[in-house]
């Protein structure tokens, strides 16, 4: 069985090197509450049981906490948007000629991007490439 993320990405266009592996909350993911789950209907929430909850008063918890640290604006359901994920392969995202490998593929999912929402991407490098020499371990 596939996880949610390949099924995800499945029929975004991919090379070699690039492909859509997931979304990503921006500025960051939603985060529910219990305030959520008093207000919900049922114990399933979709999109439209988190935004009815958000119209009560349950809001964002990121927020919440950011807002009583440093009196950030809470951001509405509405607010928090989503940008795609894209894996990196084999390219060195600080050489001219790899950025241009990204930039076409990045034209070529522009269209459907706009059309489904999606305010912009987010890099993930599966195989960061390393100087000749250098072997970082974790």
């Amino acid at each position: 069985m596939k996880d949610e993320k390949e099924k995800f990405g499945e029929d975004w266009p991919k090379t070699d090197n690039l492909r859509v592996i997931d979304k990503i909350g921006v500025p960051h993911p939603y985060c529910i509450t219990p305030k959520h789950l008093e207000y919900a209907e049922s114990m399933i929430l979709d999109n439209a049981a988190i935004e009815r909850a958000d119209k009560k008063g349950a809001v964002c918890d990121i927020c919440r906490k950011a807002h009583k640290k440093n009196g950030s604006k809470i951001l509405t359901w509405d607010e928090h948007k989503q940008a795609l994920l894209i894996e990196v392969k084999g390219l060195d995202l600080k050489k001219t000629e790899d950025i241009e490998i990204v930039r076409n593929y990045l034209l070529t999912i522009k269209d459907r991007c706009e059309k489904e929402g999606f305010v912009g991407f987010a890099f993930l490098e599966k195989e960061p490439p390393f100087p000749e020499g250098r072997h970082d371990t974790i």
